[in-house]
């Protein structure tokens, strides 16, 4: 037996699109599966001639309305498969709309599941003013006045905190479509992995100023009057607006990869190569300016800095 969440249905309760197209589906399977039993074409027509043929053996008469009779039950095997191919197609394009219009409208059910949230943290924090202190059943029942009220109603906005997790989940997880495998949807696949992982729930949700309890409530789903006090007091838990916010809140608050090399962890190492003065060219006494204009007078030579055959210290190449 499936149970209802409340939150999830009042969400998809804020976008009518998503409820008719899911309740069109449902009504297409119903229709589908009260379609009583039946025979296709030409079954029944080879049955009827069948049946004939083993009479005639029988017998030795031939019925003379055989060809009427196998037309008709072929005929009324061609209205029973019409029909049944006309309600899988029904089945069929009515979840892919209804797919569409969950993953198109999500969004907006989200929305309405960040006020709902909202709504419970603050309920939250009305109450755990009125608990005196107290943070367990017994401290409230020895703290007596409003403070055991304020923690019934505290155990109340944990179960409704897990509800509006859970609606979240539902909504930000894509459906698998017609035909899919399990498991080739990375979008899924990421959706699973990033809930098992306690993202989606409190902001950079990986960084050190979050309580080690609040994130083990986040990945076990398993809430706690202390983590939901935590989260009504910080202001740190949120409801991703789509897919594609928390993909990036997923990003943000997951630490860079740490690479090594055999010197330990590789850092971003800044190093500054001196570019060489470089040396003078050699002159040799035979060198010679280039005329190039013979209108004009000779040009003088260079002036020699070097002889041939001067060693030259060997670079040696690897």
């Amino acid at each position: 037996m499936t149970t209802i969440n409340p939150d999830l249905e009042a969400a998809l309760a804020t976008v009518p699109e998503i409820k008719r197209t899911a309740d069109l589906h449902e009504a297409a399977k119903r229709r589908l599966a009260r379609h009583g039993a039946g025979e296709e074409p030409h079954r029944a027509r080879d049955r009827v001639i069948d049946e004939a043929v083993q009479s005639f053996a029988a017998t030795g008469r031939w019925p003379s309305d055989i060809g009427e009779r196998a037309a008709t039950a072929y005929a009324d095997g061609m209205s029973w498969e019409a029909e049944r191919r006309a309600l899988k197609h029904a089945v069929e394009f009515t979840e892919d709309r209804a797919t569409d219009a969950f993953e198109t409208l999500a969004p907006d059910a989200l929305a309405h599941l960040a006020g709902r949230l909202a709504d419970v943290l603050s309920e939250a924090l009305a109450a755990s003013e009125k608990l005196s202190g107290a943070r367990s059943a017994e401290e409230a029942i020895k703290a007596g006045g409003g403070a055991v009220e304020a923690w019934g109603r505290l155990q109340g906005c944990v179960s409704d905190v897990a509800n509006v997790r859970a609606a979240q989940w539902a909504l930000l997880t894509p459906k698998m479509r017609r035909g899919e495998l399990p498991g080739s949807n990375e979008a899924r696949n990421l959706a699973t992995r990033w809930r098992t992982a306690g993202h989606g729930e409190v902001r950079r949700a990986r960084t050190d100023d979050v309580p080690e309890f609040v994130r083990d409530a986040a990945r076990s789903k398993a809430y706690s009057v202390a983590s939901v006090l935590w989260l009504a007091e910080s202001g740190a838990a949120y409801v991703p607006e789509s897919f594609e916010e928390l993909a990036e809140e997923v990003e943000a608050a997951t630490p860079a990869p740490v690479v090594y090399d055999d010197h330990g962890p590789v850092t971003l190492r800044v190093t500054e190569t001196l570019i060489p003065t470089p040396k003078a060219p050699d002159v040799y006494p035979h060198s010679r300016t280039p005329h190039m204009d013979h209108s004009a007078p000779t040009p003088k030579n260079p002036k020699p800095n070097a002889t041939p055959g001067d060693p030259v210290t060997p670079t040696w190449r690897y």
